[in-house]
């Protein structure tokens, strides 16, 4: 019984962890910004998931997270105000609200963008300095990056490399002489033995 009940309190933490990212503040209520597929009629790199909320910001500071970005996939973010007189704070986090790990203003035309890579969720939180605010938040996330890399067990013909100097020739011949010290070692134990 005790077992089920530790079990259930462990389900509960875990979920009020994934309910309210960063932190167990209830006052705070981020708001997920969810992606959804994008692909540009003429650039191939620029598919992905992408998400474009229009804000009227009337609180001092919203918070936003983002789920299920990959370390292998390019992030942006950007904001871009309706009033670029009205300056705009942002700041990303990802374990904490309090400690943002990359921020800024909006410039002189109301703009601000960021491109990084991260790895599961992260936040944004959006201070203006006069409220409301009107802006738009862009969100996008490209697709993971294929990269391709070398069998180090084939050789490379194609390099120029001959059969006896392939990569694979040259392990076979690493892989039979470690055979033969395994087999010269082991007899020499086995003689000592008896």
């Amino acid at each position: 019984m005790k077992k089920l009940a530790l079990f259930f309190l462990f389900t509960l933490f875990f979920s009020a962890l994934l309910a309210q990212p960063f932190n167990f503040n209830p006052t705070i209520k981020p708001v997920e910004l969810k992606l959804f597929p994008y692909k540009a009629k003429d650039k191939a790199k620029d598919k992905g998931k992408m998400n474009v909320t229009r804000v009227k910001q009337v609180k001092d500071t919203l918070y936003y997270f983002v789920k299920g970005a990959s370390i292998y996939s390019p992030v942006y973010v950007g904001v871009t105000s309706v009033d670029p007189a009205n300056k705009i704070n942002v700041q990303l986090s990802k374990m904490s609200w309090k400690n943002s790990d990359r921020k800024g203003i909006t410039d002189e035309k109301g703009q601000w963008h960021e491109t990084f890579k991260t790895e599961n969720d992260f936040g944004i939180r959006i201070i203006p300095e006069n409220k409301p605010a009107k802006y738009t938040l862009l969100v996008w996330v490209g697709d993971e990056v294929k990269i391709e890399l070398p069998s180090v067990l084939q050789g490379d013909n194609k390099a120029g490399n001959n059969k006896s100097g392939s990569p694979s020739t040259l392990l076979y011949i690493i892989i039979g002489v470690l055979a033969i010290a395994g087999v010269v070692l082991f007899l020499k134990f086995k003689k000592r033995k008896s």
